[in-house]
């Protein structure tokens, strides 16, 4: 039951409406419409739900149903540290190993193509973006680092999904992730460590600024 391509199909459906802004946070999850829809019992629209709990992307209330899980600015300020230093080591151990960067740029190129449509695609951009940050942790090839980075479920995260970038932010995000990329594939101990970490220390900052500052005395 757990691997049937049904279960599968129903979360892949509903993760893609969840990314794209579709299904909102907030937003309660009908069992019947979702059964209906995909033409199946309740039983696999709910290992489905589980399935996407885990993940992070709903949540399931007692007796209240399930909703598409929202993250405080709290939430989002730890992860995002978090993430800073874990995607920091593995950029150096990545240097190290010296290993293929052509799917780094198969992504990079990916994230430029839905950036530049007249309508960007964000929910693409989205997933583009988080399989570059991932493909740097796989590429450290530490077997721990990359369990502890998969833990985060960033690739469910909505901050992932830049939709309040204007063409400005678009062309800054688009140049970091290009210098990332080169000091990887060149291998640039110098420079490219302390760059990795600013780039992503900087969404920590943005939260803060967005959220207000928050007190954690």
């Amino acid at each position: 039951m757990k691997n049937s391509p049904l279960i599968e199909t129903i979360i892949e459906t509903i993760s893609e409406r969840i990314l794209s802004g579709e299904y909102p946070g907030g937003y309660k999850l009908s069992e019947n419409t979702i059964s209906s829809e995909f033409s199946c019992s309740r039983t696999p629209v709910r290992e489905a739900l589980k399935r996407l709990e885990q993940n992070t992307l709903v949540e399931i209330k007692y007796r209240s149903g399930t909703y598409v899980k929202t993250f405080s600015d709290e939430e989002n300020l730890n992860i995002t540290e978090v993430r800073a230093y874990l995607e920091s080591l593995a950029f150096r151990l990545a240097l190290e190993r010296g290993n293929d960067t052509s799917r780094l740029k198969q992504y990079l190129d990916e994230m430029e193509r839905c950036l530049s449509l007249s309508i960007p695609d964000f929910a693409g951009y989205g997933r583009a973006h988080y399989a570059f940050h991932q493909e740097i942790v796989r590429l450290s090839d530490n077997k721990l680092l990359i369990t502890l980075y998969e833990s985060m479920h960033l690739n469910n995260s909505l901050a992932l999904i830049y939709k309040k970038l204007d063409p400005e932010g678009i062309s800054a995000t688009m140049n970091e992730h290009t210098l990332i990329f080169n000091y990887l594939d060149t291998r640039d101990e110098v420079n490219g460590p302390a760059f990795m970490l600013a780039h992503l220390w900087s969404k920590r900052e943005r939260l803060i600024s967005d959220a207000g500052v928050i007190n954690r005395k």
